[in-house]
């Protein structure tokens, strides 16, 4: 691999991150960091999900995650219902507040894109969509395949 491609590649994702103000505290206007903001609004999106499932979807080690649901449970933001035969699997709910909270980041993320996108115009939101396709589609592999 060139070794200016690995450069660029890092260089843009410093630059990505500082731009969606992931690097600080209360992300999208909430007490929650960005991996904490990340794993409510994924159990949000998929309701009942376990621990182990939510580790493997967002590539996150166990024992964040973990600490991180304890947190949430402690808050009030979600419960653990054991499934009944199931060795002990658990499924994670958002309480009410869990998804007042879920919400307001999902709210908060379509505000943010919208304030930041604002001087652009739909040809140039268009390109930017489609650079990102591209790049999704790269590295998950689909490109060229039908």
């Amino acid at each position: 691999m060139d070794n200016n491609v690995i450069k660029r590649i890092r260089e843009f994702n410093r630059y990505y991150t500082v731009w969606l103000d992931v690097m600080n505290k209360g992300y999208l206007g909430t007490d929650l960091s960005w991996p904490e903001a990340r794993i409510l609004f994924d159990i949000y999106i998929c309701p009942g999900i376990s621990a182990t499932d939510l580790c493997q979807h967002l590539n996150m080690d166990k024992s964040y995650i973990s600490r991180i649901l304890s947190k949430f449970e402690k808050c009030e933001f979600l419960i653990r219902e054991t499934l009944p035969g199931s060795k002990g699997l658990k499924k994670i709910w958002l309480t009410e507040t869990g998804k007042k909270e879920a919400e307001r980041i999902d709210q908060n993320g379509d505000k943010q894109i919208i304030d930041k996108l604002r001087t652009l115009d739909e040809e140039t939101c268009a390109k930017l969509c489609e650079a990102m396709v591209f790049i999704e589609n790269t590295l998950r592999g689909d490109i060229g395949k039908e």
